[in-house]
């Protein structure tokens, strides 16, 4: 199982090194252009907004835009960043499972000494770090750039961040490996996580704008990711935190369940 980590986390190196500079060279981006937002009426600004148009964005409105923590949430962390990373997620999931059924390797890895249990744990070890570690980057890169751009963020709001961002992360794995599971090619894999994702953001934010369902809010799985409220306060929803977790755990056992019964 230990060279089964070893050797995964050595294929995947490179490719999360491109999705980890990919994202740290945006949120250079949006930090660097910050100081301009800041010197502009944002009261203009809000006027000539819709305030549903807003809203759909983010729970505070327009106003979200005067803080650093909040324009991060709203141009960045609520969408952006979770799109690139989930098809890294989606790409790891489907190649856990569904990849190797797709490519017939999967009779291969099966006749090493090694169980299916393991095989699938490997896999997800090596998600989970990797997943943690592109968080971690762009959380420290937030944190340097806000120093040299002055629009600082508070360490513990960061921090904050990176733990619930990566119970997130693993969250929408335990999902991407249920499907994996579930499915026989990597790509139905990436697309139907992909649309899950998209979904659930469409509808967490129409929940906010539409008065009739916006008592569904906790549907979706957004509801437990709140980036604006973590990086101006610091404070976990540890009750949120552990659903997220809970989510992860009860994916991963359920694909190794199916796994293990599956003929292939």
């Amino acid at each position: 199982m230990i060279n089964i980590i070893y050797q995964r986390l050595r294929e995947q190196f490179r490719s999360v090194m491109i999705y980890a500079g990919a994202l740290i060279a945006y949120a250079l981006l949006m930090i660097s252009i910050f100081p301009t937002i800041q010197k502009m009426d944002l009261q203009a600004l809000m006027a000539s907004y819709p305030k549903e148009l807003a809203k759909f964005f983010s729970s505070s409105g327009i106003e979200t835009y005067s803080t650093i923590e909040g324009y991060m949430a709203m141009e960045y962390l609520s969408m952006f960043f979770v799109i690139i990373i989930i098809f890294y997620i989606g790409s790891a999931a489907g190649s856990a499972i569904a990849g190797t059924i797709e490519k017939r390797t999967a009779d291969f890895n099966l006749s090493q000494p090694v169980s299916r249990l393991k095989l699938v744990l490997a896999e997800a070890i090596v998600a989970a770090k990797y997943s943690a570690l592109i968080v971690f980057l762009v959380s420290l890169s937030m944190f340097i750039f806000g120093k040299i751009f002055n629009a600082p963020f508070h360490i513990r709001g960061l921090a904050a961040f990176t733990l619930v961002a990566v119970l997130f992360l693993w969250a929408l794995y335990g999902i991407a490996i249920f499907l994996s599971s579930m499915l026989r090619t990597k790509l139905s894999v990436v697309l139907l996580t992909f649309g899950f994702v998209l979904g659930s953001y469409v509808f967490s934010s129409l929940t906010r704008i539409v008065e009739k369902i916006q008592h569904l809010d906790k549907i979706s799985i957004f509801y437990l990711y709140n980036p604006e409220q973590l990086l101006k306060t610091g404070n976990i929803n540890w009750t949120h935190a552990g659903a997220l977790f809970l989510i992860f755990a009860l994916g991963l056992t359920s694909a190794i369940v199916i796994f293990n019964k599956k003929d292939i």
